[in-house]
């Protein structure tokens, strides 16, 4: 069917049509500044860094006292990994979002800088002090879930279905890692 004729025959109609097929062909993650977001995560990470080497007893493990240089150190760098590990998940699940959609992803830069500064930002709720282990474990968890999801769904303009969708595909991704790292680790372990 031709242009002219779908303009005759839909009239008013036609330009909602020709919107849809536009709006399909749109990357899912708009285009910006990746450094904006990158500097946004990189500022939380930081925060998140400084505060383990400060040895505020909310970052480090329950059963330091007394955080040693060595302890603090080891809390820095497993927040930094875990972070890089989150993000990459996160941009992970939001190209299988876009592929669930049927729309093309965006850019690879701004989808993991925002990813990056989604997870960042959501990683800073562990600064909260809880005293008992396991309710710690469990605020910690899911506060940075939930943060996560609502952050995506800001950053990258997405529905909130959508964003929890990517915060369970990236918590999946993670998870299966996690299984992963474990059967190495146990597989290699002496004895």
């Amino acid at each position: 069917m031709s242009m002219a004729r779908l303009r005759i025959s839909h009239g008013k109609g036609y330009d909602d049509l020709l919107m849809n097929d536009r709006a399909h062909d749109l990357p899912l993650c708009p285009e910006g500044d990746f450094r904006f977001w990158g500097g946004v995560g990189i500022a939380a990470l930081l925060a998140s860094v400084i505060g383990c080497l400060a040895g505020l007893p909310a970052l480090l493990p329950m059963e330091a006292v007394a955080p040693t240089a060595i302890q603090r150190l080891s809390a820095a760098g497993a927040s930094v990994v875990w972070l890089v590990l989150c993000a990459g998940a996160g941009a992970a699940a939001f190209a299988a979002i876009a592929l669930v959609r049927g729309r093309p992803p965006g850019s690879a830069l701004d989808i993991t800088s925002r990813a990056f500064a989604c997870v960042a930002v959501a990683a800073l709720t562990n600064f909260v002090p809880i005293d008992q282990p396991m309710l710690k474990l469990a605020f910690d968890g899911l506060s940075f879930a939930v943060a996560c999801a609502f952050l995506a769904r800001s950053a990258f303009r997405i529905a909130t279905l959508d964003a929890f969708a990517a915060m369970a595909v990236g918590t999946g991704i993670v998870g299966a890692l996690a299984a992963v790292a474990f059967v190495i680790t146990w597989a290699v372990r002496p004895g």
